[in-house]
């Protein structure tokens, strides 16, 4: 199916290199997506140059829930014509890289996902978005890492934003493992985007 001007499913990528194991796994998404018939279209941060830092000008704009940049717009407007999100992302000192951080800080604006409510914001992505898919990869263990992802970026930023369905596919210990079980991991990956596996 690919890419297409209306589609249901955005990719967000974040990975500088396309020799990489999170390269692979982007694939195997897309491949998953085209398998379920599944239209989607892929915003890759490194080859859009995107700016992670929130500069003087953008907290300038920054309550009023504006914006300079040019492709913060254009990534909003993809994020209001998709359903679901797919992050493809590694895990990198515990966290992801601050290119997706950044993704997240400059995106992610009152006014387009939230609400100022005076006891907490209230999360309207949800109304867009109904489900997130996290695909990472790692060096540690999935188990030394869960508590940490979770609580941040399942439980802290979507549930903030209101995206009820949240899941998070790690392949931990990467650095250790075969070429057999890397291949397995992105066969399910594919199974998964594809709806013929249950969550990783």
């Amino acid at each position: 199916m690919g890419k297409s001007t209306e589609f249901d499913t955005l990719i967000v990528y974040c990975h500088p290199y396309d020799m990489s194991l999170n390269a692979a796994v982007l694939t195997a998404v897309e491949e998953g997506l085209d398998r379920a018939g599944r239209t989607f279209e892929v915003c890759d941060l490194y080859s859009d140059g995107f700016d992670p830092v929130l500069h003087a000008g953008d907290l300038e704009l920054y309550n009023e829930g504006k914006t300079t940049d040019e492709l913060v717009r254009r990534y909003q407007k993809a994020l209001l014509s998709a359903k679901h999100l797919v992050l493809v992302t590694p895990i990198w000192w515990n966290d992801v890289p601050a290119l997706l951080k950044g993704w997240l800080d400059k995106v992610m604006l009152v006014g387009f996902s939230w609400e100022a409510t005076g006891h907490g914001l209230e999360g309207t992505l949800g109304r867009a978005i109904e489900s997130v898919d996290v695909f990472t990869t790692s060096a540690e263990p999935t188990e030394h890492l869960r508590a940490a992802i979770e609580a941040t970026l399942f439980d802290g930023t979507f549930a903030q934003l209101g995206i009820a369905r949240r899941a998070w596919h790690n392949f931990g210990g990467m650095d250790q493992s075969t070429v057999e079980q890397r291949e397995a991991w992105l066969a399910e990956v594919t199974r998964t985007v594809a709806g013929e596996a249950q969550a990783c």
